[in-house]
C-alpha cells in the first residue's frame, strides 16, 4: 500500500453513462508534422503544417521544437478560477503554437523561474486583457459542459484543430467570441463512449506524435473550512497490526444537515496513511449508509476521491493525500454513529461545510492546443483499459503520453506497464506548465560527465543517496525548485534525479539546475531514462527504440546514471532488471550504473552489462532512516566494501534532513555521489554478487 511515487492527484472519473446523439464535426485543420518525418512516432506520410503553426519534430526527439522566442508576456493568474484558468491556458496554446508569447504564473513558483529565463519578461498587468490583445489569433470558443466534464477533453481536443479556445458560454458572451461548438447538452458524462465518439471523428485529425492524458476537472480545496478531528492514531503502524473496526459517536453533529467525513495521514512522511475497508453510519439504530470502498455502493457518499488509491475492497491515502465521504443527516435524528474498518495510520475529521469545489483542470492545455493532440482520460484499467490498449496501438513505439493516469496509484502501475508493453513512453506532465514558452526559450543543456575517479574502494560502508521524482517534468518545475533553493544543499553529496526530456521541453530548467549545481550536487536520469517505462516489458525487438532514444538524450545533457523501475511485482520486491533490457542500455550508451527500485536495497550487480543496484528505500523521517540504514548495515557487512543505494522521499524529505541524516551516521560510511559510487562498486565485480 505504499509508493514512491505520489503525486497531486486529479478527480476520479464519473459513473459511466449512456452518450446520447450527437453531430459529427466538420474538422478542416491538419495536425502538425515532423520537420523530417524520420524520428520514432512519425506517420508513414506526415500531413503538412497548417498555416501558422510553428510546431516541428526533429529526429531523435519525443517532444516539438518551438519558434524561438526572446521575449514573453508574462501574466498572473493568481486569484482567478480553473474557468477563467482554462480560457487563459488554451489561448496561451493557440498563440505561442505561431510564436510563443505568453508565460502565465500558475503559483509562485512560475514566477521564481521567470528571473532565470534568458528572455525580456513584460508584467501584463491583467491577465484576461490578453484575450483582446491576441483577439486576431481566436478563430472562436469551444463550449464545454459542466454536466459532463469530460466534454472540457472533448473541447480541447477539438479547438487546437479548429483554432479556438475552450470557454463556457457566459465566457464566450463576455469576451464577444464567437462559437465554434457548442458541446452543451450534447453529451451525458460517459468518458468510455466520448472517448469513442472522439476516436471517429477527430483522431484522424490528430497528431500521432504525441498522446496527452489530462484530467478534465480537478477539486480545489475551499478556504476556510473547520474541520473536527474524531479520532487519531497517535503511534506508527505501517503492518495493518491495528486493523479494526472503529465506532465514533457523533451526537456532537445531530443539528448539521449534512456531514462531510475526511481521513488523513498521520504521519505524512513514510507512505502508511489509512486505509479503509467498510464505512456505516447509524441513525436513531437504522443503518443509513454502508458501503465497502472502490463499489458502486460507495458512489452516492464519495465526495471527493481524487487524492487518493483504490485497491480491491480498499481505499487508502498517503502523505498530503487524503479522501471525503459526504452523508445526509435525516431531520429528527437523536443518536448517530459510524462505524469504519481501517488500519494504519489515520486521522478522521468531520465538518458540515463542502470542503473542495469542482474546477476545470487547465494545465498542460497549451501543449495539447499548439500540438494538435488528442487529449483523453482513461482508466488503465478496468472497463477503460480496453479502449486506452487500443489508443496506444495507434502510434508507433518511442512515442510519448504525456499527462497521468485517472487511478494515481492502480493507475501508474497498469498504465506504465500496458504504455510499456505498446512501446509508449510515459512522461508525467499534467501539472507542468508554460510548455510552449518553456521549449521555445533557448539554453544550452549541453554537459559532459565527471571522468572516473582513480580511487580503489576500502572495507568500509559506501552510501550514495538519491531524490526521486525526476521523470516527472512537473516535479521538475515545480517542487525540485523548491528543494534546490534550501540553503542546506550543497552541504554533503547527494544525487537529483531529472528528465533529460527537458533539453526539448524546458531546456531553461536544465540549465538552471546544471549551471547551479555545487560540487556535492549530481544530476541523475530519472526513471527509466527518455521517460517513465517498465524496460523488461517493452517487446524485445522495440526496446532498441527506447533504449537509443535514451543513450542520444543522456549524451546530449552530460548524464551518465540512471534510476530505473522494472514492472512491479505487487506480491513481492520488484525484480532486477533483466540481462536484456542491461544489455540494451549498455549497447545505446556510456553508463556508469543504474540505480534501481528494490526498497530493500537488495539487487547487487556490479559486473552487469551496466552496473546494476537496488535502491534501499525505509519509510519515515530520518530517525527511521538512519535506524534501519544502521540495522542493514550490522546485516550484511562482512570483508571488503560494502554498497547501499539509499532512495530519498522527494515528498516529505528536503536537502537539510539529508544534511540532518548524513552528518549523524558513523565515521565508517561514507557518502559518495553516485557517479564516483559506481565507478568503485563496478571495480568489485567478481565478488559474490546478489540479486
Amino acid at each position: 500500500m505504499t509508493s514512491d511515487r505520489h503525486r497531486s492527484l486529479p478527480l476520479l472519473a464519473p459513473s459511466r453513462r449512456t452518450l446520447i446523439g450527437a453531430a459529427a464535426l466538420s474538422l478542416g485543420v491538419a495536425a502538425p508534422a515532423r520537420a523530417d518525418g524520420s524520428a520514432p512516432g512519425a506517420p508513414a506520410t506526415p500531413p503538412a503544417a497548417p498555416p501558422g503553426r510553428a510546431v516541428t519534430w526533429k529526429d531523435q526527439h519525443v517532444f516539438p521544437t518551438f519558434h524561438a522566442t526572446g521575449a514573453i508576456r508574462v501574466a498572473d493568474m493568481d486569484g482567478l478560477d480553473g474557468f477563467d484558468r482554462l480560457l487563459l491556458v488554451t489561448l496561451q496554446g493557440l498563440v505561442n503554437r505561431e510564436r510563443p508569447e505568453i508565460y502565465l504564473i500558475a503559483d509562485p513558483v512560475d514566477e521564481t523561474w521567470v528571473a532565470d529565463l534568458p528572455v525580456r519578461a513584460r508584467l501584463e498587468k491583467d491577465p484576461l486583457a490578453l484575450i483582446e490583445r491576441y483577439r486576431d489569433r481566436i478563430g472562436g470558443a469551444v463550449l464545454y459542459d459542466m454536466d459532463s466534464p469530460h466534454t472540457i477533453n472533448l473541447a480541447t481536443s477539438i479547438a487546437g484543430l479548429r483554432g479556438g479556445v475552450v470557454a463556457t458560454a457566459e465566457q464566450a458572451e463576455q469576451h464577444d467570441l464567437p462559437v465554434l461548438e457548442d458541446l452543451r447538452g450534447r453529451f451525458e458524462d460517459d468518458p468510455d463512449a466520448l472517448h469513442d465518439w472522439a476516436m471517429t471523428h477527430l483522431w484522424p485529425e490528430c497528431t500521432r506524435e504525441v498522446l496527452v492524458g489530462l484530467p478534465p476537472t480537478h477539486n480545489v480545496e475551499v478556504e476556510d473550512i473547520s474541520w473536527t478531528e474524531l479520532l487519531r492514531e497517535e503511534e506508527r503502524v505501517t503492518d495493518s497490526s491495528n486493523h479494526d473496526t472503529y465506532t465514533i459517536d457523533l451526537e456532537d453533529h445531530l443539528d448539521q444537515d449534512e456531514l462531510f467525513v475526511q481521513f488523513t495521514d498521520a504521519f505524512t512522511n513514510d507512505g502508511w496513511g489509512p486505509g479503509v475497508y467498510a464505512v456505516e453510519l447509524t441513525c436513531d439504530g437504522e443503518i443509513v449508509a454502508a458501503f465497502t470502498p472502490n463499489t458502486d455502493d460507495e458512489a452516492p457518499f464519495l465526495f471527493d476521491g481524487a487524492a487518493s488509491g483504490t485497491k480491491e475492497g480498499l481505499r487508502f491515502c498517503d502523505g498530503g493525500g487524503y479522501f471525503v465521504y459526504r452523508f445526509e443527516v435525516p431531520a429528527g435524528t437523536t443518536s448517530m454513529s459510524i462505524a469504519i474498518e481501517m488500519e494504519n495510520q489515520f486521522v478522521v475529521s468531520v465538518t458540515d461545510q463542502a470542503p473542495t469545489r469542482v474546477e476545470p483542470f487547465s494545465s498542460f492545455r497549451d501543449f495539447s492546443i499548439a500540438t494538435g493532440a488528442l487529449v483523453s482520460w482513461l482508466p488503465p484499467s478496468g472497463a477503460s483499459g480496453s479502449q486506452f490498449e487500443e489508443l496506444l496501438t495507434e502510434v508507433e513505439p518511442g512515442t510519448v503520453y504525456a499527462g497521468w493516469f485517472s487511478d494515481d496509484v492502480a493507475g501508474e502501475w497498469s498504465g506504465v506497464e500496458l504504455c510499456s508493453r505498446a512501446g509508449v513512453i510515459v512522461v508525467a506532465a499534467d501539472f507542468y506548465m508554460n510548455a510552449t514558452a518553456l521549449s521555445a526559450v533557448r539554453a544550452s543543456t549541453r554537459a559532459r560527465p565527471a571522468p572516473p575517479t582513480d580511487r580503489e574502494a576500502e572495507n568500509r560502508t559506501y552510501l550514495t543517496l538519491t531524490i526521486g521524482e525526476g521523470d516527472n517534468i512537473q516535479f521538475c518545475q515545480r517542487h525540485m525548485r523548491e528543494l534546490w533553493d534550501d540553503p542546506a544543499r550543497g552541504s554533503v553529496p547527494m544525487n537529483w534525479t531529472v528528465s533529460p526530456l527537458l533539453e526539448d521541453i524546458g531546456p531553461a530548467i536544465l540549465h538552471h539546475f546544471q549551471r547551479t549545481a555545487s560540487e556535492n550536487d549530481l544530476l541523475v536520469c530519472g526513471p527509466s531514462g527518455a521517460g517513465y517505462t517498465y524496460g523488461d516489458s517493452w517487446p524485445e525487438d522495440e526496446l532498441g527504440v527506447y533504449t537509443r532514444l535514451t543513450g542520444e538524450y543522456m549524451g546530449r545533457t552530460g548524464l551518465d546514471v540512471i534510476f530505473a523501475y522494472s514492472t512491479p511485482d505487487h506480491d513481492s520486491a520488484p525484480p532486477a532488471l533483466p540481462d536484456r533490457v542491461l544489455e540494451a542500455y549498455a549497447a545505446d550508451g556510456e553508463l556508469r550504473g543504474i540505480l534501481q527500485t528494490d526498497e530493500l536495497g537488495d539487487i547487487s550487480q556490479p559486473g552487469a552489462a551496466v552496473p546494476l543496484i537496488g535502491n534501499f528505500y525505509p519509510p519515515g523521517g530520518v530517525d527511521v532512516y538512519r535506524e534501519e540504514l544502521l540495522a542493514k548495515i550490522e546485516r550484511e557487512r562482512g570483508d571488503g566494501p560494502l554498497f547501499i543505494s539509499g532512495l530519498i522521499n522527494a515528498w516529505s524529505w528536503t536537502p537539510s534532513d539529508i544534511v540532518e541524516l548524513v552528518e549523524s551516521l558513523p565515521d565508517d560510511v561514507e557518502v559518495l555521489l553516485a557517479d564516483e559510487f559506481f565507478d568503485l562498486f563496478a571495480r568489485t565485480a567478481g565478488s559474490t554478487e546478489e540479486g
